[in-house]
């Protein structure tokens, strides 16, 4: 641990009273010593009077420097507890962060319902659309969309089928068109007949008697 010296030493008032019978030489010499000490901890020999009130003075300069080196320990610990503070709000902050944020958004993997299923939706909202139609045409596309993705919800196709008015299942009304469209051709280009049949037709029933 480095502690930056004390710059100084107090000189205190009553080393006035103290130092009153010295000489001015003997005063000199003994702020000498006292100064040199400070600096360099290095005792210089005193042999008058002078050597008394340095050792009183020597003692009030240890206590000094002794209590400066506690305040600067008291600082540096208090600037270690400061900035170890600091850290751990940081690293409370963090986690507290981490806690709050939302978990991702798990992907539902879709379910294709039952025929019961679509049945009670249906029922529940009072339209006509088929449920066991419903299941077997999604059924049979895999629960695809019209542009190819898969389904993801499939009260949104039910309700789709409702908008659509998609009461009565799409096979029998294509067959239902399909059949009057070869009624209609049948009817326009006759009787689908045999040969023979229509020579019999047309001779009044004599042919081939």
């Amino acid at each position: 641990m480095i502690i930056v010296p004390m710059t100084g030493f107090f000189c205190q008032d009553e080393y006035l009273s103290k130092t009153a019978k010295l000489s001015d030489d003997e005063v000199g010499r003994l702020f000498r010593a006292c100064m040199t000490y400070h600096a360099t901890g290095e005792l210089i020999e005193l042999s008058g009077r002078e050597s008394v009130a340095f050792d009183f003075i020597r003692d009030d300069i240890d206590k000094a420097e002794s209590a400066y080196k506690a305040k600067c320990e008291k600082n540096k610990q208090n600037r270690l507890q400061a900035i170890e503070r600091t850290l751990t709000n940081v690293d409370e902050r963090k986690q507290t962060k981490t806690k709050e944020e939302k978990p991702k958004r798990e992907v539902q993997r879709f379910i294709p319902p039952t025929v019961d299923e679509v049945r009670a939706y249906c029922k529940e909202r009072g339209n006509s659309v088929d449920p066991e139609h419903f299941v077997a045409y999604n059924e049979n596309r895999n629960w695809t969309l019209s542009n190819g993705k898969k389904m993801k919800d499939w009260k949104l196709a039910v309700i789709t089928w409702e908008k659509n008015n998609f009461s009565k299942p799409q096979a029998v009304q294509y067959e239902k068109k399909v059949s009057a469209q070869k009624y209609d051709q049948r009817d326009y280009h006759g009787a689908q007949e045999t040969p023979e049949e229509m020579m019999e037709r047309l001779m009044g029933g004599g042919y081939g008697k």
